[in-house]
């Protein structure tokens, strides 16, 4: 038998099998499916105003990661107290 029919022409065809046999289990444990993507949600949040302030926070604190929630809260806390008192409804003012 020549060496062609008995032997992969290259090591993608097998390391390519075995990743997408990885990632297929992988994705029907769950792993990508709620906490990966809820995170990236957190972090890049649709609320252009929440958005903002985590963009200022990274450029003022080198050490800022909005994939922490810890530091997205700070950040929140710092940056947003007039914009949540400016968005309440003008019902409940007096």
């Amino acid at each position: 038998m020549p060496p062609e029919v008995s032997m992969p022409a290259s090591n993608f065809t097998m390391w390519g099998m075995l990743i997408l046999m990885a990632l297929g289990a992988a994705m029907s444990a769950g792993v990508f499916h709620g906490g990966f993507y809820s995170s990236i949600r957190e972090a890049y949040p649709a609320d252009t105003v929440q958005r903002g302030a985590l963009h200022r926070c990274g450029e003022m604190d080198g050490e800022f990661s909005r994939f922490s929630a810890h530091d997205r809260e700070v950040c929140y806390h710092a940056l947003l107290p007039m914009a949540g008192q400016s968005a309440q409804p003008a019902a409940f003012e007096k």
